[in-house]
């Protein structure tokens, strides 16, 4: 069983996009299990919409104790939900509030590794506590970049995170870039792609496309062109995790 986390300190780059695709490709040769850790809940609304605390984060961190809701048979998601903020503050009382996620990962392993064979984590754009619960067990983190300065600067201070949780917390996340949005007729997208080739963590890029960041996933559409390039760049996250 391998966990990915999907994460960015920046907002719009398309993190909860490049999630949903994922664990969509995934699903259709593995067994996947997806997690909202967003309080805006976007992952989860493409869904439904859960409101029993009991399928959702909330009550994982809280209890330690959560229903995965069957979304499919080799397809299972814990749901966001509206609170996470107030958990958030709720769990800076907790002693060793870090490896809460890891804990319940731990007690759980056996049951998790018999019906999973990927954890997808969708975070918020944060470096918060429960960011940080994922990505300190995380086989691969994922930094997904828009084509702008700051979305660029934001991965360059997502991988010195991730070093620094590495060493920490005696981890051994892996870290994996992806440009997003990208036009290769614009400069920004030109700039962009030119700075993350000198990173070797760089896999590649995804197309401005509006498919891409619709609620349907790209691998359910006809468009055989664009789930090619997305195709190319998850088998790469496979080769890499």
């Amino acid at each position: 069983m391998k966990i990915i986390t999907v994460n960015v300190n920046k907002g719009g780059a398309g993190k909860t996009t490049l999630a949903f695709n994922l664990a969509e490709y995934l699903k259709t040769n593995h067994r996947v299990l997806l997690l909202d850790f967003d309080d805006s809940t976007n992952l989860t609304n493409r869904y439904g919409h859960y409101t029993n605390l009991n399928n959702t984060v909330v009550n994982l961190f809280e209890n330690g104790d959560v229903s995965p809701i069957k979304l499919a048979d080799n397809f299972d998601l814990i749901a966001g939900h509206s609170s996470v903020e107030q958990l958030k503050e709720r769990l800076n009382s907790r002693r060793r509030r870090e490896y809460i996620f890891g804990k319940w990962l731990a007690l759980n392993e056996e049951e998790l590794s018999e019906k999973y064979d990927y954890i997808v984590i969708d975070t918020e754009n944060d470096e918060g506590i429960l960011t940080q619960n994922a990505l300190i067990v995380s086989d691969l983190v994922l930094g997904v970049a828009e084509a702008s300065k700051d979305s660029f600067l934001a991965l360059v201070a997502l991988k010195k995170f991730v070093q620094e949780l590495n060493d920490d917390f005696n981890s051994e996340a892996k870290l994996a870039l992806i440009a997003n949005k990208i036009n290769l007729s614009e400069n920004a997208s030109k700039d962009l792609l030119a700075e993350l080739q000198g990173y070797p963590e760089y896999l590649g890029y995804l197309p401005r496309r509006t498919k891409i960041a619709d609620d349907k996933a790209v691998f359910s559409t006809t468009d055989e062109v664009l789930k090619e390039q997305l195709r190319a760049i998850f088998e790469k996250v496979i080769e890499v995790v």
